[in-house]
């Protein structure tokens, strides 16, 4: 899969706060070429144009790169947070629900709702938002890897 990219300079890649990190921008930009395209095991391609100095070129290819392995670094960390989170939530839910045996009534109700809850929370969470996380990380490692030609 390519993704074409049009640049007037060097300054088009790079935050105007931070020249080590790429440009809110162009990172939405080539993200959503790679969500808006479907593809599987296909390698992605950046055809950049405009930038003719080898130097910037190189600079480019770089902050690119350690960009995109920066962010598949955040997710694993996220993911890592998100275990711990989730086995908290489920001894929760599991309590909640064994000490809804233990009262009457009103009580025992609330608990047993609120156990039921917390573990369907757990539940939703890793069927929808992990399994985001998980498509957006396939892409990031395929940009981190992906080719940078220049013409």
């Amino acid at each position: 899969m390519n993704i074409k990219i049009e640049l007037n300079n060097i300054n088009d890649v790079l935050n105007k706060f931070n020249s080590e990190i790429i440009n809110s921008d162009l990172e939405e930009y080539i993200t959503n070429s790679c969500e808006n395209k479907f593809f599987r095991k296909k390698s992605i391609t950046l055809e950049i144009y405009g930038i003719k100095d080898i130097n910037n070129q190189k600079i480019v290819q770089n902050i690119l790169h350690s960009h995109y392995k920066n962010k598949i670094n955040f997710y694993k960390k996220i993911d890592k947070f998100d275990d711990y989170y989730r086995i908290g939530l489920l001894i929760l839910g599991i309590i909640a629900i064994l000490l809804s045996e233990n009262f009457v009534s009103f009580l025992s109700e609330l608990f047993l709702i609120a156990g039921w809850v917390v573990i369907w929370e757990i539940v939703y969470d890793i069927i929808f938002n992990e399994i985001k996380r998980k498509r957006k990380e396939n892409i990031y490692k395929k940009l981190a890897i992906s080719d940078i030609i220049f013409k």
